[in-house]
This record gives C-alpha cells, sequence and structure tokens, in this order.
C-alpha cells in the first residue's frame, strides 16, 4: 500500500452549500456494485467544483506546493444516498448489526468519503485480513443482486454476508460525523456500517483518484527511514 488512512474534521469551509448542491441533484439507481443511488461524475455537473474538491483532497496527501503543483491525477467524483430501505437486510442481521460488504476500491489509488449527513450514526470501518489470508467465496452475485433491488432470499444472502465479515478483523472505525473526510489507499480492505431509523439516509460525496503521477508516495518512503 502506498497511502496512510486519514481523517479531517471541517473539510469543506462551506459544507451546507454542498449539502444542498448533493441534495439538488438527480440519482441513478446502482448497477449493484454498491447500495442506494448516486449521482453523474461530478465532473460532468461542475467541473470547477470537482477540480476545487479533489485538488483539496490531493494538497493533503502532498502539502508541499513545489510537489503539488507538478502532480498529474484523474479521480472519478459522485455524492451517494443510501437509505434505510437499500440496507434492511444489513440493518437486521443479528450476527453483525449494519455491517456492510468488506471489499476494497481497485483500481482506485486512494479512495476519499466526505460525509453530508447530519442525522444518522453511520461510517466506514477498516479492515485487516485474518491471518493474511481471505478464502474466496462466492457472495458477489448475492450482493450485486441485492444492490439492484432484486428479490432476494434474506437467509442466504445473510450466510454470505457473515462468510465475508468473518474473514476479516477490525482496525479502526471512522464515525460519520458531519462534513468529515476519511481517506485510506485503494487497496485497503473498508466496508461501510449503518444505523439508520426509518426514512433517514446516509449521504456522502465520494472520490475515487485512479491515477496519480507522483515523486514519491508516502508509506514506501516511510519505511526508507
Amino acid at each position: 500500500m502506498n497511502y496512510p488512512s486519514v481523517q479531517v474534521s471541517n473539510f469543506f469551509d462551506n459544507p451546507n452549500y454542498i449539502l444542498d448542491c448533493a441534495n439538488s441533484l438527480e440519482y441513478y439507481k446502482s448497477d449493484g456494485g454498491y447500495p442506494g443511488a448516486r449521482t453523474k461524475s461530478l465532473i460532468d455537473i461542475d467541473s470547477s467544483l470537482f477540480a476545487k474538491i479533489n485538488s483539496k483532497i490531493i494538497r493533503l496527501l502532498y502539502p508541499d506546493w513545489n510537489v503539488y503543483q507538478k502532480i498529474q491525477w484523474n479521480a472519478s467524483t459522485f455524492f451517494q444516498k443510501i437509505n434505510d430501505g437499500d440496507v434492511k437486510f444489513h440493518l437486521d442481521n443479528k450476527e453483525h448489526p449494519g455491517k456492510g460488504w468488506i471489499h476494497n476500491d481497485f483500481p482506485s489509488k486512494f479512495t476519499a468519503i466526505i460525509y453530508l449527513s447530519k442525522e444518522n450514526d453511520c461510517g466506514t470501518i477498516i479492515y485487516s485480513k485474518k491471518d493474511g489470508f481471505v478464502w474466496e467465496n462466492n457472495n458477489d452475485n448475492y450482493k450485486r443482486s441485492y444492490y439492484k433491488k432484486e428479490k432476494q432470499n434474506s437467509k442466504l444472502y445473510l450466510n454470505e454476508l457473515n462468510k465475508n465479515l468473518n474473514q476479516y478483523d477490525v482496525e479502526c472505525t471512522y464515525n460519520s460525523s458531519f462534513n468529515k473526510l476519511i481517506g485510506f489507499d485503494g487497496a485497503t480492505p473498508h466496508g461501510a456500517f449503518f444505523n439508520m431509523k426509518p426514512q433517514q439516509e446516509r449521504i456522502t460525496l465520494i472520490s475515487f483518484i485512479s491515477y496519480i503521477n507522483v515523486p514519491y508516495f508516502p508509506i514506501p518512503e516511510m519505511r526508507r527511514t
């Protein structure tokens, strides 16, 4: 891995403007890769805002101006909304209440999530593989079918979900404080957790930095010391 996990409170200077923007946009049904719905890529909606947000994220990783101004990058950035109905099976899961599927964000090099909800207690968990190894299991079809809101057997779904969750240990938990950014290497195992009441939404802005041309990476540089 090349990047550490980070947390920044009060990321936006005017978060209510960003939240108003999120609530003004059209959302599109999941293709099965994630729960809820997302907007079109922010670059197609407001290219100036897209550039400003991702530049702040890059500057967090590379604060030195002389380094930052030479960096080339590319990202996919979306607003995402998840309501309690989108993850009902997860909320009802007695073995791991509220926990989402553990996954990584390959081919993302760095993933940033900014929490924009004011009324729920959700967040993201960073995991590590138990004994450094994960057994393969055929859970992707269950996940994609459920996220596309196709009819699903809850017992079979939760059985596969819990197989996934039982192969990892929790490393740290980030709560979804309003206007907080968390970021992590795209190869990091992670998953959402949900704690929403009926009619509540989990609103986030997610940016996947898929390409970044930089002179060094923080973790390899640290290991050289």
